[in-house]
């Protein structure tokens, strides 16, 4: 049997139930067990082909023979939400299990290297089970699960290149494959007939964006390496279905007959560029101190989510808004991220090295658009790793944890006042364990 891309997509992405807790793991600038436990830094290996299309493609001229690189993640959420209409609510997000790898290797005895992979870009489900706070009219929907899930993985392939044992070069051209999920009460925003109205909604989309991402890598010194890459922004239309059913504000507005209804959905994501810089120093043999900082343009990527509603199936809606389409937009209206990341690395014995990390970033998310479903207010993270490499072999781990954030809401900018007065904490933890083999 022959599977199709987004029917393998889809397996793979059935895999993950994270959590939208942290910004720096929301958007994934690195990959690999290494980095992790290093708080996010990227330090050229002769073994890590993950990290060199992740992160800075250059890198792949580290290689130093053909190398394949397998990873599985997973994030452990906790968090709470309190509201006019609730207590502390608590997050019921589930861990779960996300594989990715990726290969690469020198291009004979060239100056080129060649990398493909396959990893996490953008990733985010929050599942939350809370009472929906009273809206226009009055309209509540209960005790409702709200659930948002933003996914991307992007498949990319990469060429380095070396010019002397000073300066290297690379860039990989990639697809990410986008899959949208919301299922909760859903306050329309913009669109003008609709502006304040709540329904249900039960929103699937799915498609596809492309990017590219450029890296240098130097060697002042021979013990210094300084890298700086850059990744494009990514625009997706993503298209796909919209059930629902307005009862509780057809109740509460009095307005007779059925209030189910279906659409065609589109959503348009933008996945923000970014620019990362790193310095690795190899102290001696025994211990590397590294240290990166990343810049992420969510100001010009998370200001307005649109979504687009055709084909409508609701007579009563098509009436109210003179029209079978709906178009209305999420604002978000995220800032900028920057992040500082440093790492320590000691290798015990000629097989064994254990490392260290921290990580900080400034919040990227106002307080005005702030609800429990985008909520990645984390700014610290501390993390440590293990690696064991018998021969060709290396086995990694890494864990990192979140310490518990909160974000307050005094007014919030959303429609309906439901966010108003509201307080979110949320927190995580995360393990990754990875495999990879020289041949």
């Amino acid at each position: 049997m022959k599977l199709r891309p987004q029917t393998l997509l889809g397996i793979l992405l059935l895999g993950i139930i994270t959590t939208s807790a942290s910004a720096q793991d929301f958007y994934w600038n690195t990959a690999s067990a290494r980095s992790q436990a290093l708080g996010g830094v990227y330090v050229p290996s002769s073994s890590d082909a993950l990290d060199a299309i992740a992160a800075n493609p250059a890198g792949l001229t580290s290689l130093s023979s053909r190398s394949i690189d397998m990873s599985l993640s997973s994030v452990f959420a906790r968090g709470s939400f309190s509201n006019s209409a609730n207590n502390g609510a608590p997050m019921t997000t589930s861990p779960g299990v996300l594989p990715y790898g990726a290969f690469g290797m020198p291009i004979g005895h060239s100056r080129f290297s060649f990398g493909v992979g396959i990893m996490p870009d953008l990733m985010s489900v929050s599942d939350w089970n809370y009472v929906d706070a009273p809206g226009t009219a009055g309209a509540t929907y209960g005790m409702q699960q709200q659930k948002s899930a933003i996914m991307a993985v992007r498949m990319a392939g990469g060429l380095g290149a070396s010019f002397g044992k000073r300066l290297s070069v690379g860039a990989t051209v990639g697809t990410d494959y986008n899959t949208n999920t919301l299922h909760a009460p859903y306050i329309f925003q913009s669109e003008p007939t609709m502006k304040g109205l709540k329904t249900l909604l039960d929103l699937h989309t799915n498609g596809w964006g492309w990017n590219t991402s450029v890296g240098v890598l130097a060697r002042p010194l021979s013990k210094v390496e300084v890298g700086v890459a850059w990744k494009s922004h990514t625009v997706i239309d993503s298209h796909g279905y919209a059930n629902g059913d307005a009862y509780a504000q057809f109740a509460a507005l009095g307005v007779p007959g059925p209030s189910d209804f279906h659409y065609s959905a589109e959503v348009r994501n933008v996945l923000p560029q970014s620019v990362l810089a790193s310095l690795a120093w190899h102290a001696n043999p025994r211990w590397v101190l590294a240290f990166q900082t990343n810049w992420v343009n969510w100001s010009n990527a998370f200001v307005n989510l649109p979504v687009t509603l055709t084909n409508g199936t609701n007579d009563t809606i098509n009436t109210l808004a003179g029209s079978t389409t709906l178009v209305d937009g999420i604002p978000v209206n995220w800032a900028d991220q920057t992040s500082y990341h440093v790492g320590v690395e000691h290798l015990l014995t000629e097989k064994t090295s254990v490392r260290f990390g921290y990580a900080y970033g400034n919040n990227p998310v106002p307080s005005s658009t702030l609800t429990p479903m985008t909520a990645a207010i984390m700014s610290n993270r501390v993390s440590t790793g293990f690696v064991f490499h018998p021969g060709r072999s290396r086995f990694e781990a890494a864990y990192s944890f979140d310490p518990t954030a909160q974000a307050q809401v005094q007014q919030s900018g959303l429609l309906a006042g439901e966010y108003n007065n509201s307080t979110v904490r949320v927190g995580t933890q995360a393990l990754t364990l990875s495999y990879s083999f020289q041949f």
